[in-house]
């Protein structure tokens, strides 16, 4: 121990005199450990922390198959599932939603969500205050119960514990404040409020074509993931037998939880941390060839140590320990800069990660950068520790110092070749990335995003009642925001483009009937006259929805182009009659109509995703308590928000507006984990490939240094500057080569990874690959031009002189 605190200190003394060196070594160490630091805590928070509930494992995420996919599920076979599947202790369901709070100051819409009764046992989770649902609260008439968050504890109730029992009002109903959870709970991602649904009273609870709901299961002590999964297959194939109307070709699994959640992202985060490691390699690779040239300064220093006794293994630790002197301010640092980098990764929000908000610097993280400081200082100090130890004293005084110059000359041209390997390996991704961001942020989403306002409005149940009073209030409403002074038109539409899926079977007068399991959807819009030139839909043929297409008109609808092609190839579509299956009620028909017209495709699911067959009907043949209106503006969208405010609290003082944001800024949120991904990996190609350039430029540099006597002797011999230049630039772009070819292979081999995360562009894409060569090539070229440059101007009289 006592030789080792020697060992410390010296190479505190030692480094402490480099300061130039040293300052340079603690930045690049910060950089690589740092940016691995980040992406860790974001791995661990989301991948590899369990979920924050008693037994995480033996929770599942139950849901309906269609397709090969993992869909929602309807409430019969939910019930059914539940009950039949010996595997699983309980299971609950959920429905999402926003509900409107009111009567606690200013109204506001908060993020809720309907539970069957079961769904905290499911979960074991327990309130903080208060008790959670009992079972018989899912039958209608004892629904009216709430549990809150401790968020919304604090902030509508002030923290105080007479909200137990304390009544609140949502959607115009009043309910009771039966439990508060505690801080940090929140399943599903981001809900405030929770509130039992009633069995018999929520739409579509009896109706196996409705596929509305979600569901979690926890697995019998000792039952497994597969013997779930079993049990539920033999379920769903005897609910097809029994139901071919509504479950054929409709199946049932299970998986974890977890993975449900978080399993869409899991292969981009791995990819990412394979990306910050490899600039993490290329720091170790820097910082070697920094100490390698470091040696020869001190290879007369370790000769004479040997000379004197020191034996070589003693030797090896000394310079060892300074690498790990090294490594620890490197880590330090690394971790200082994790904590700025994960505040504006997170600030960044990309939509579809969660749990990033849970991201922390917390044991685990502080643990894996220490092992990543002391791994890291290993790597980057092990080859020139037993490089410079080599020399002996008799081979030290006869070369003068350049023993160790001239031996490792090879072993730093090969540091430069993985260098760049790995510095091209990394820009060839980003180069996939940024292209394939490109071209989805020049997709044409079917629409015109630019000067659109957009917002959601929402009125009860309870107090708009009637169909005539949904729609006498939005009609009163859209016609108010139009009349605003900078408004050039406005509508409505239930759901937004890019925000959302409604997907509903259809029929169409003089079709055959189809087959169950065969019947063809379409993908189901709301919308009002205006909508459409609002946000800039074309109409291709026939027209547009009018203020006479109300309740009392014939039903009426509009199909997208795509719907043309798909279901109408070889006829006219107008004038003929569609049915969708969405039932509303005993004295109505179901919605749809005869078609009217025919507009422009929408991209409604996402800008990678291709158009998809839409319908459009009348919000005024609907009444729905909701509508997302949009207006067009003269003037800046955002300038418009307090005039937008003022008209909706004299329209209803107890209507609250979520979020008013553009539709420009809703295009921008739907791309925003590519964007997320494209920018980190570019991030770290940036900084590799400036390391790479520091890493030609220095070991040219230094072999210039090294050869001054040989350059020297060249130019007395009758070498001119160019010829000087060409030798230098020559060497320099060779070790590059070797670099870019090897990198340029390990990228075609490793591009594969990044398919899911392309669009539109292949993962071997030629174009891509040439640019990056031509980067590196400029790259190198500039960074071994300045060296050249120097030794060009070597004088022979004064460097034979020095000699």
């Amino acid at each position: 121990m006592d030789s080792l605190r020697q060992d410390i200190l010296y190479a505190v003394r030692w480094l402490g005199r480099s300061r130039h060196f040293t300052l340079v070594a603690i930045l690049t160490l910060a950089i690589g450990i740092g940016g691995t630091t980040t992406m860790f805590s974001v791995i661990d928070a989301v991948l590899l922390k369990p979920l924050p509930f008693d037994q995480p494992e033996r929770l599942v995420a139950i849901s309906q198959v269609w397709e090969g996919e993992p869909s929602s599920m309807s409430a019969p076979n939910f019930h059914d599932a539940r009950e039949q599947t010996p595997s699983l202790e309980s299971a609950a369901a959920y429905r999402d939603g926003e509900v409107t709070l009111t009567g606690r100051g200013e109204p506001v819409r908060l993020k809720g969500v309907r539970v069957s009764a079961s769904f905290f046992d499911v979960l074991r989770a327990q309130p903080a205050l208060g008790r959670v649902f009992r079972s018989d609260e899912n039958t209608p008439g004892k629904e009216k119960v709430a549990v809150i968050s401790q968020a919304l504890w604090q902030q509508r109730f002030g923290g105080r514990r007479d909200a137990l029992e304390a009544p609140l009002i949502l959607d115009g109903v009043p309910y009771t404040v039966v439990g508060i959870m505690p801080a940090g709970f929140s399943f599903p991602f981001g809900r405030e409020i929770w509130v039992p649904y009633a069995r018999e009273g929520m739409y579509g609870d009896n109706n196996r074509g409705a596929w509305f709901l979600r569901a979690i299961g926890r697995l019998r002590d000792g039952a497994t993931l597969d013997q779930a999964g079993t049990e539920l297959a033999t379920i769903a194939s005897r609910l097809e037998q029994q139901y071919p109307d509504a479950n054929a070709k409709v199946g049932l699994m299970a998986r974890p939880l977890h993975e449900a959640m978080v399993g869409n992202v899991r292969t981009a985060l791995l990819v990412l941390m394979g990306a910050v490691s490899f600039l993490l390699l290329i720091t170790c690779t820097n910082l070697a060839n920094l100490l390698l040239a470091r040696a020869a300064a001190r290879e007369s220093e370790m000769a004479v140590r040997s000379a004197l006794g020191a034996a070589r293994h003693r030797l090896v630790r000394q310079l060892l320990t300074e690498s790990a002197v090294l490594g620890i301010a490197g880590g330090v640092c690394g971790v200082l800069l994790a904590m700025w980098a994960l505040d504006s990764l997170v600030a960044l929000n990309p939509e579809g990660i969660q749990r990033l908000d849970t991201v922390r610097i917390d044991r685990t993280v502080l643990t894996f950068a220490a092992g990543v400081a002391m791994l890291t200082a290993f790597i980057f100090g092990i080859l020139p520790a037993l490089q410079t130890t080599r020399a002996s004293l008799a081979a030290t005084l006869k070369e003068g110092g350049r023993s160790l110059a001239h031996a490792g000359r090879r072993t730093r041209g090969a540091l430069i070749v993985a260098e760049v390997a790995l510095a091209v390996t990394l820009l060839a991704g980003a180069g996939l990335l940024i292209k394939s961001f490109l071209r989805l942020q020049a997709v044409d989403p079917g629409f015109k995003p630019e000067q659109v306002l957009t917002f959601e409005l929402d009125v009860p149940d309870s107090r708009y009642k009637e169909d005539d009073d949904k729609t006498r209030f939005f009609r009163t409403a859209v016609e108010r925001f139009a009349a605003l002074p900078g408004v050039r038109s406005a509508g409505g539409v239930i759901v937004l483009p890019l925000r959302g899926s409604f997907n509903l079977s259809f029929t169409v007068n003089g079709w055959p009937p189809p087959k169950p399991g065969q019947e063809p959807t379409l993908e189901t819009r709301v919308a009002t006259p205006g909508y459409f030139q609002t946000v800039g839909i074309p109409l291709l043929k026939g027209r547009y929805f009018t203020p006479q297409d109300d309740e009392r008109a014939p039903q009426v609808a509009l199909i997208s182009e795509s719907a043309v092609k798909k279901f109408f190839p070889n006829e006219d579509p107008i004038g003929r009659k569609i049915r969708l299956g969405w039932g509303r009620g005993k004295d109505k028909p179901n919605v749809g109509g005869e078609i009217i017209g025919v507009v422009g495709d929408v991209r409604q699911l996402g800008l990678d995703v291709p158009f998809e067959p839409e319908i459009y009907v009348p919000h005024a043949q609907v009444a729905n308590s909701s509508l997302e209106i949009v207006l067009r503006t003269d003037v800046p969208p955002a300038t418009l928000a307090s005039a937008v405010r003022r008209e909706v609290r004299l329209l209803d003082p107890d209507l609250p507006i979520a979020t008013i944001e553009t539709l420009e800024s809703i295009v921008a949120e739907s791309i925003s984990r590519p964007r997320f991904y494209m920018l980190l990996v570019a991030i770290f190609a940036g900084v590799a490939l400036l390391l790479a350039a520091v890493g030609i430029f220095g070991v040219m540099s230094y072999s210039v240094a090294q050869r001054t006597r040989e350059l020297g002797i060249r130019i007395a011999l009758g070498a001119g500057a160019g010829a000087v230049r060409r030798l230098v630039v020559g060497q320099a772009m060779t070790l590059a080569g070797i670099g870019l070819a090897i990198g340029l292979g390990a990228a075609l081999l490793l591009s594969s990874t990044l398919e899911k995360m392309l669009f539109n562009l292949s993962s071997t894409d030629p174009s891509t690959f040439a640019a990056v060569a031509g980067v590196l090539f400029i790259v190198a070229l500039v960074a071994s031009w300045l060296p050249a440059r120097r030794a060009a101007r070597v004088d022979p009289v004064v460097a034979l002189r020095a000699e």
